[in-house]
């Protein structure tokens, strides 16, 4: 039985993940560097000072992670000034979870206000029941620190919470809190999630699981 669901947001509600890798590249692109697929592929799922690690131990900047950090969130922020693209299915899925009354938050990498500002963009700021940030915890995923937060925050026992992912951190993360988990791989996410509960193509083909519950 299932009392509640815990999503991801990068990559999983919404397709921010070409943006972000888009204002990484803004950032490092004036000291004559470009972040190719596979050092971003390193940085998918992580928080932001992991991701900002990866990215200094990969390039030579005359910047601190702050200026780093700053620059590179001054780029995302302008990239989705405009709203950002929702992945196939988000909708019905969540119109299928509130007419099974069941409570939902998401559990993300990103700061909390980043969060904030991508749910308010998407309307659903009064709906989301929970959220657990990247800022919000010690250790980020795969610590399974931001689920048990989420499922804290929903007053729901962990082992009751079915969890979605598309990374391969974040669903590592859901494992390790002892969450039900489901990943939906996007075109960025590893081919292989042999820990996860369930493997599905799209957030479409999560329904059934919520209406056979």
């Amino acid at each position: 039985m299932i009392d509640a669901i815990i999503l991801d947001m990068d990559g999983l509600m919404v397709d921010t993940e070409p943006l972000s890798h888009q204002a990484w590249n803004m950032a490092v692109r004036p000291y004559g560097h470009t972040l190719d697929e596979a050092t971003y592929q390193r940085m998918v799922g992580l928080r932001s000072d992991q991701s900002i690690q990866v990215v200094l131990q990969t390039f030579d900047l005359p910047l601190t992670a702050d200026e780093l950090y700053a620059q590179k969130n001054e780029h995302y922020r302008q990239l989705r000034v405009n709203g950002v693209p929702v992945m196939p299915g988000l909708w019905a899925l969540l119109e299928v979870i509130e007419a099974r009354h069941l409570p939902w938050g998401v559990a993300t990498s990103s700061s909390r206000a980043q969060a904030e500002e991508v749910l308010a963009q998407l309307g659903l700021q009064e709906k989301c029941h929970a959220l657990a940030a990247g800022n919000e915890v010690a250790h980020g995923k795969p610590a399974p620190d931001i689920y048990l937060l989420a499922a804290q925050r929903l007053n729901v026992a962990p082992d009751r919470c079915l969890a979605l992912e598309d990374s391969l951190p974040g669903s590592q993360a859901a494992v390790a809190a002892g969450m039900l988990t489901v990943v939906v791989p996007n075109g960025r996410s590893p081919a292989d999630f042999p820990h996860a509960h369930y493997i599905l193509p799209s957030l479409h083909e999560v329904i059934p699981l919520l209406i056979d519950e």
